[in-house]
């Protein structure tokens, strides 16, 4: 600890984020209250890190892999991946938003996925709690609420209608494949959407880099 002494006039107030382990300069009675005043809480997720800008939540079956049950693959993961799906998780990757992955499948049904994208995080069933229809949407929501991460910056991708209400809790809907109910819905709000891994006839993306290019 520096116990160098200083005129009064030389004195340096720590900046208001200051550390008590990043104070420089002599203790005394003069120091200014909030210098000593204890900080709210930080959440684990937040603490020595900055807060992401957006998140950006993919569900995984069906959208981000050409499977809609990963309990039952068979074949070498490498062959499941959708690319225009993967291209948008590495473009939201690159501007620094939190990744996200949605599923029905288990943890440990879903551990091949996790251990070859590292997401920041991953919503999935529980023996207690599906991950499906309401709860993906209750479950995104409170993640971004633990987060502090603002709704309307962020983008859900999904291509059924059961994931209506994850898309509903994001600003920036992209609906991949033909499911009839949500381009309905794409057409009324103007979503972004891409193709599907299914091959469906007149499964044409439209605008594929601009679902995460968007601000």
């Amino acid at each position: 600890m520096d116990t160098t002494s200083h005129p009064p006039s030389e004195a340096r107030r720590p900046p208001p984020t200051a550390s008590p382990a990043q104070i420089r300069g002599p203790r005394s009675a003069a120091a200014p209250a909030q210098a000593r005043a204890p900080r709210p809480p930080v959440s684990p997720a937040q603490a020595g890190a900055p807060r992401p800008p957006a998140a950006a939540f993919f569900d995984v079956e069906g959208t981000l892999l050409a499977t809609p049950d990963l309990a039952a693959v068979t074949v070498p993961l490498g062959r499941l991946w959708h690319p225009p799906v993967l291209a948008a998780l590495h473009g939201h990757l690159a501007l620094g938003h939190l990744v996200v992955l949605v599923a029905r499948a288990s943890a440990a049904e879903l551990a091949p996925v996790t251990r070859q994208l590292a997401p920041d995080a991953v919503l999935c069933s529980t023996p207690r709690a599906p991950m499906a229809g309401q709860g993906k949407g209750y479950a995104a929501r409170t993640l971004l609420r633990e987060r502090g991460i603002t709704a309307a910056r962020c983008y859900a991708y999904a291509d059924e209608a059961a994931d209506l209400p994850l898309l509903a809790e994001v600003g920036h809907r992209v609906v991949v494949g033909e499911d009839p109910v949500l381009l309905r819905h794409a057409r009324r709000g103007n979503w972004g959407r891409l193709p599907g891994p299914y091959g469906t006839p007149g499964d044409a993306a439209s605008g594929l880099g601009e679902p995460f290019t968007r601000g």
